[in-house]
């Protein structure tokens, strides 16, 4: 097995410092466009990847319960 060249690796090591920084500055999702602070919310884990598996917000509808940040029907009831 070959090892790899100084520059090569310093290359491959600055390529993954610049990636990790941009996945962390970059914004994990949009703000809501409307905060709703009503009582009727269930809070439940949101198992999409874009509200990240995090509990969040969802409203009781009879196809089941919606999740405010994505909108993705969650199963039944609460």
């Amino acid at each position: 097995m070959t090892a790899l060249s100084p520059y090569l690796a310093g290359l491959l090591l600055a390529a993954a410092v610049a990636v990790t920084w941009a996945a962390r500055l970059w914004p994990a999702r949009t703000a809501p466009s409307a905060a709703r602070t009503d009582a009727s919310a269930v809070w439940r884990p949101c198992h999409t990847t874009r509200c990240a598996h995090m509990t969040t917000r969802h409203d009781e509808t009879p196809s089941g319960l919606v999740c405010r940040g994505c909108g993705t029907v969650n199963g039944g009831a609460a």
